[in-house]
């Protein structure tokens, strides 16, 4: 299964205002509006919606959806076509505006009538801040957004993902590409006016880990918002000047940019980074399963927070237990990063473990190093 993930912008009620002019009145109360004002423009909402359907056959079983009435329904038949036997999943990513919300849920209509699988909530698939009214807005905002939605749907994994940016704003092409060629995907594209479909393969890039290994501390710092930025670039320059155009500056709060969201993401899907001792190392390095628990455990947020306790008589420790298995994990996570001081695949052995007076849980007390392990091949590699 394909995930294809389209953005989608005005064709369709501009293809249809060249037919009928039926809805100029409607169309043009809503077409500068943001998104947040979606409610209070339901009526010519509905009106414009109703219209549409009813013109191009919506209720009437029999007749097939025209190809041609939008930019988003023309590349994703093509698509279809294309890709033969293989089945899609259509992600529709609308702007931050009325007039793209409701292309998107007229076309995820049309498209469910064709049999299409689409998947569209405004709450999520409306991205906040993806306008061209403000520029600011739109880079500080809109494109880490957009950026943070594909990853959600991806699940950081782009295997099976393709980008078609044939509607949708122009803008955001540069980031949209950006995004495929360093996941290895396809990008998919047709011009309004021809049948020609245009596919854009992944090319033989790779990114410079080097710079993410050297630099992890600071682009955690970063990835998590930095106050007061003048003050904190003065002790870190050398990161700096190499990771400029990681980093996105307004009003002296530091954050990544859009480019670095893409690169920083692309790491994070391939690798995790933690802090342990050399005993855990050792244990990870001989237990092919263990290895898989730590980038579970590492990997998934809402697992490791479900399934993390609290253990010990006297002194607390956070402690991950796997289910219903040996494999637990012993760590403090400080400043957005993990330190794993202790790790167990014997049940018995864990159960000592906190009810020892002994066993600090200080990060401190431990002669901690930073590793990353790949996440697909769980080879353990040292980074300081």
């Amino acid at each position: 299964m394909i995930k294809l993930i389209t953005t989608v912008g005005t064709s369709l009620f501009e293809n249809y205002r060249k037919e009928k002019k039926d809805i100029e009145g409607y169309y043009f109360s809503i077409k500068d509006v943001n998104y947040g004002e979606y409610d209070e423009y339901s009526e010519s909402v509905a009106k414009i919606r109703n219209t549409i359907l009813n013109y191009y056959g919506y209720y009437n079983k029999d007749k097939k959806v025209p190809d041609h009435i939008s930019a988003e329904i023309k590349s994703i038949k093509k698509i279809k076509k294309y890709l033969k036997d293989r089945d899609i999943e259509v992600y529709l990513v609308a702007t931050d505006t009325v007039v793209s919300c409701e292309a998107a849920n007229i076309i995820r209509l049309f498209l469910e009538k064709d049999e299409f699988k689409v998947n569209f909530t405004p709450a999520i698939d409306v991205i906040k801040g993806l306008q061209i009214k403000d520029k600011e807005v739109f880079v500080n905002q809109g494109l880490t957004n957009l950026i943070r939605r594909i990853e959600n749907i991806s699940g950081g994994c782009y295997e099976n993902v393709a980008f078609n940016i044939s509607g949708g704003y122009k803008a955001t092409i540069p980031y949209m590409t950006l995004m495929a060629q360093i996941n290895g995907c396809y990008m998919y594209y047709i011009f309004e006016d021809t049948e020609e479909l245009i596919v854009i393969p992944p090319g033989p890039i790779t990114t410079d880990d080097e710079l993410f290994e050297k630099y992890y501390k600071e682009f955690v710092e970063i990835e998590g918002h930095v106050d007061n930025y003048a003050k904190w670039k003065e002790s870190r320059y050398e990161f700096v000047s190499k990771a400029m155009s990681c980093i996105e500056v307004c009003n002296n709060i530091a954050g990544l940019s859009p480019f670095g969201e893409i690169l920083w993401k692309n790491y994070k899907n391939r690798y995790s980074v933690f802090f342990a001792t050399d005993e855990v190392i050792g244990k990870i390095k001989n237990n092919y399963t263990l290895a898989k628990k730590v980038v579970k455990f590492l990997s998934e947020d809402n697992i490791r927070e479900g399934k993390t306790e609290i253990k010990g008589s006297k002194i607390k420790h956070k402690l991950y237990d796997d289910g219903n298995n040996d494999y637990r994990i012993v760590y403090v996570q400080k400043d957005n990063q993990f330190y794993i001081y202790a790790i167990f695949d014997y049940e018995p052995d864990e159960i000592k473990f906190p009810n020892n007076p002994k066993q600090s849980n200080n990060v401190e007390d431990y002669n901690f190093r930073l590793y990353r392990i790949n996440k697909r091949s769980l080879e353990v590699e040292l980074l300081e």
